[in-house]
């Protein structure tokens, strides 16, 4: 489990990077330049966009924090940026 500090780098991070390596991986596909160029930055945007979309809601759903008052499992609480839930005790912090 991760501390909060770790959890706010993480989730700062982690997306952008994530969604950089799939649109990286994306344009090695061969079908992408068939496309003329300003089609093909809007796909990649597109792709950019759903993948950290997606990364962002993985960090939030998968990587609990360590409750500071009973050790538990907490999560992210939708809406409030770095606000957790403890699962255990149900307090958030």
């Amino acid at each position: 489990m991760l501390n909060s500090s770790q959890h706010f780098i993480l989730s700062f991070l982690g997306p952008p990077i994530f969604a950089a390596v799939v649109c990286y991986l994306a344009s090695l596909l061969q079908f992408w330049f068939k496309m003329q160029q300003g089609v093909l930055i809007a796909a990649l945007l597109v792709v950019f966009i759903l993948a950290y979309m997606f990364a962002r809601w993985a960090v939030r759903a998968w990587f609990a924090v360590r409750c500071p008052f009973c050790g538990g499992r907490s999560y992210e609480i939708e809406g409030r940026g770095n606000r957790f839930m403890c699962l255990v005790c149900g307090k958030d912090h």
